[in-house]
C-alpha cells in the first residue's frame, strides 16, 4: 500500500463536498483501502470489493455499510 497523494485523487472530482466527505471517511476509517484510479472507484471492507460508478456513490455505500456494522454491534439499539 503507498501513502496517499493528492495524486491519487482524479481530477473529476464533483465539488468539495465530495473531497471533504473521502478525507472523513479515510480518517474514521483508514482500515478500509479506497481506490480512485481506473475506470471505477473502489473499497475493500475485509474480503468484500465495493464498486461504483462514481466516488460520491461508493462513499454513501460504505457509510451505510459501516452505520449498518455499527446498528449490528450494539445490542439493544433500535435499528
Amino acid at each position: 500500500m503507498t501513502p496517499r497523494s493528492s495524486a491519487q485523487v482524479p481530477l473529476v472530482l464533483h465539488g468539495d463536498d465530495q473531497a471533504a466527505q473521502l478525507e472523513r471517511f479515510r480518517a474514521t476509517h483508514p482500515e478500509v483501502p479506497v481506490l480512485l484510479m481506473g475506470t471505477r472507484p473502489r473499497a475493500w471492507v475485509g474480503c468484500q470489493k465495493i464498486e461504483h460508478p462514481t466516488l460520491r456513490g461508493l462513499l454513501d455505500d460504505l457509510e451505510e455499510i459501516f452505520r449498518r456494522d455499527t446498528r449490528v454491534s450494539r445490542p439493544g439499539t433500535p435499528q
